[in-house]
């Protein structure tokens, strides 16, 4: 009984390591494709191909859709026709706008990525799946996976672009050579040649030359000196002419005040004299009416003839007195006492 039971153990376990083998066998060995209708698709690399192997997987759209069966020539007897990449695709209904893309790897190791890519999503076709099918297959270059396409395109219209610049700036490069080109101040000087950087500089060193020679002389700089001494008497005594300036400014200031307050006493002094003016012109307006005492007193003409007379006889009483001044000084004048 015992031995029964120790057989059907291992029986068991012996039917469990080959159900293992089997699915191990079936998930590793292509047994995947036995459930389904898989059919063979040829994909064809005019320019050939690179890293592709059997038994690669092939996706669409990073989904698995099949794997590669055989590699081989288009034609046998015309090689540089290409290569056929058979695939077997797993059941799928592929479109028939579609090509086959292989990524080479960048530093060629490992397995290139293959992958289905549908290149017209408007068309409506699919492929058939009795095994002729033929699509065209491209080995991506490796630049194209460093750098995208359109950016080789923008670097390519740079590199362009940057080409027609260097053939603008050539002839400024020429004439820029010829400017830096050594030359002798000489055969400037004879008018052979034109003047230019190199000789520019040599005649600004002899310049400076000339000058090192000037200003290292000793009279030179005695006299150097003296100027120096009196650029800053002057400097001084521009400082003491504007502090004087400055005081004097503060007197116009003042003087400008007294001025503001002289001002305002004559325009006092103006308004008190048009007063006296108005006075006056009453007063005289009062003279030259004959109706008030005043204006009879200056328009009688019995005053006035009475004046006269007055003035007649003050000018008599006058010359007398002369007179008798004069008899005094020469001794003459005779006073008789009663």
């Amino acid at each position: 009984m015992a031995e029964k039971q120790q057989a059907t153990i291992v029986g068991f376990f012996i039917l469990m390591g080959m159900i293992i083998l089997g699915g191990l066998v079936m998930a590793f060995g292509g047994g995947r494709t036995l459930f389904v209708n898989a059919y063979k698709l040829n994909v064809l690399f005019p320019a050939g191909v690179e890293g592709v192997q059997e038994g690669q997987a092939v996706t669409l759209n990073g989904k698995r859709i099949g794997e590669t069966k055989e590699l081989r020539f288009a034609d046998e007897n015309d090689l540089s026709k290409g290569v056929i990449v058979v695939v077997s695709i797993e059941g799928f209904e592929l479109p028939a706008a579609v090509e086959m893309r292989v990524w080479p790897n960048l530093m060629g190791l490992g397995k290139p990525p293959i992958a289905v890519v549908v290149t017209d999503p408007t068309d409506e076709g699919r492929l058939p799946m009795d095994g002729t099918a033929t699509i065209y297959g491209v080995l991506l270059p490796r630049m194209d996976q460093l750098i995208p396409k359109d950016m080789q395109v923008t670097f390519q219209s740079a590199a362009q672009h940057i080409g027609e610049l260097a053939d603008a700036l050539r002839p400024a490069a020429e004439n820029l050579g010829r400017l830096l080109e050594e030359r002798t101040m000489s055969e400037v000087d004879q008018a052979s040649v034109t003047a230019n950087l190199d000789t520019l500089v040599q005649r600004f060193d002899a310049t400076l030359k000339s000058v090192n020679a000037v200003i290292g002389d000793s009279t030179n700089q005695e006299n150097f000196s003296a100027v120096l001494e009196n650029t800053r008497k002057m400097s001084e005594s521009g400082v003491t002419a504007m502090e004087n300036i400055r005081d004097i400014s503060g007197d116009g200031k003042q003087a400008a005040r007294d001025l503001s307050v002289l001002l305002q006493r004559l325009a006092s002094a103006t308004d008190d004299l048009s007063t006296v003016l108005q006075r006056l012109d009453k007063t005289v307006a009062l003279m030259q009416d004959k109706t008030g005492t005043v204006g009879k007193l200056f328009t009688d003409d019995r005053l006035y003839e009475e004046m006269l007379l007055s003035a007649r006889r003050l000018t008599k009483m006058l010359d007398d007195m002369r007179e008798v001044l004069d008899l005094a000084k020469k001794g003459q004048l005779r006073i008789k006492a009663f």
